[in-house]
């Protein structure tokens, strides 16, 4: 007799797209349809550009803003019973307290949380929160190493519950379908770039301050910030303040980052804290080399002096100077490139990802 498939129930605690987003995304695409039924997705904080993506690609979605309307929960938990889930996985920090709350009510055999960053931001009570609440989880999966770190430091989490499973990206390289012309890039000009959310984490002014430095040595270079949040209007008087704003490019949001990414010559990560940053992996797929702030797991992507620049966080002096070195050698941005492709090709590549969550799902579904 064939094996009953395996249904699981993600909740995620955020309506835009971000990192987190973009690797759920990839995982409900691709989820062996052999071993599990269609997924079914919780999103608790309202609509956005995530939620349109699910429901594009006929991902059953059930939308709830919890923050608005906190009696919701009870709407939300009669639905998750209904759908009746094998699994409830969960991201972010409000998906996580939701997911272990409703899993503990609703007796799920399995209730997995997730970990994709150290979380700077939040304020001690957060991590007593996640603590206490971690014993209603039966696993958490961080995708980092540093993440896993913090939970046992600050939350007091048993390291024997926390896996780790890096992020993985599709080996597939996507045509460029955005021209230099589009956004007036000269053929002369070097482009340096970014891609994340406009927000304090993502330490965008970093990247301001040591693109001032290297304008002054290289002016004929162009910044490329691909992202939106609420900096975003503090960032362009920022640039406007500097007088460098010719020399910067704000995109917004782009469906086609990706293909952005391949305009770069190259690419900078200048973020605060992170987990294990997609935009890295997805720099790297495309043999551009990167200089990045030492943040989480950033020193265990990239090689520093090998696949690119590693330096200090905050430091945009040290920043600008690594980016200077790769303008004034063309060899060694080819060389470097080459080398985190080489990386990404072998240890972080989207199968060697969803194998070790199948695997996770499986083994532990079948023991409870």
């Amino acid at each position: 007799m064939e094996d009953k498939k395996i249904k699981i129930a993600y909740i995620i605690s955020s309506a835009e797209i971000g990192g987190t987003e973009k690797m759920l995304l990839l995982m409900l695409e691709n989820i062996n349809r052999y071993v599990f039924e269609q997924p079914v997705v919780f999103a608790i904080k309202g609509k956005g550009k995530f939620t349109e993506e699910l429901k594009k690609k006929n991902i059953k979605t059930y939308v709830y803003n919890f923050k608005e309307k906190p009696f919701v929960f009870f709407l939300f938990l009669q639905t998750l019973k209904k759908e009746s889930p094998d699994i409830i996985h969960s991201f972010l920090f409000a998906g996580n307290i939701a997911g272990r709350i409703s899993g503990y009510l609703l007796k799920t055999p399995l209730v997995i949380s997730s970990q994709r960053s150290i979380d700077a931001w939040r304020k001690w009570y957060h991590w007593i929160i996640d603590g206490l609440t971690s014993a209603w989880a039966d696993l958490i999966i961080s995708n980092s190493f540093s993440g896993k770190d913090v939970l046992v430091k600050k939350a007091h989490i048993n390291p024997h519950k926390i896996i780790v499973i890096p992020n993985g990206i599709s080996s597939v390289k996507l045509q460029c379908n955005v021209s230099r012309e589009s956004l007036e890039l000269k053929d002369s000009e070097i482009v340096v770039g970014t891609v994340g959310n406009l927000k304090k984490a993502k330490g965008h002014i970093y990247l301001i301050k040591a693109a001032e430095i290297v304008l002054k040595q290289f002016p004929h270079t162009t910044f490329i910030i691909t992202g939106e949040g609420n900096l975003e209007q503090f960032l362009k008087e920022e640039v406007q303040k500097r007088g460098i704003c010719e020399k910067f490019i704000f995109t917004g949001f782009r469906q086609d980052a990706e293909e952005i990414i391949q305009l770069f010559d190259i690419f900078v990560l200048p973020s605060l804290w992170e987990g294990f940053p997609v935009s890295l992996l997805e720099a790297m797929k495309y043999g551009k080399p990167v200089v990045s702030f030492g943040v989480a797991d950033v020193p265990y992507i990239v090689e520093n002096g090998r696949s690119g620049f590693v330096v200090k966080p905050a430091c945009y002096q040290q920043m600008a100077s690594c980016i200077i070195t790769l303008i004034e050698d063309k060899n060694l941005r080819l060389s470097m490139g080459l080398c985190g492709q080489k990386k990404v090709r072998e240890e972080f590549i989207l199968e060697k990802m969803l194998n070790n969550y199948t695997t996770v799902y499986t083994k532990n579904v079948k023991m409870r």
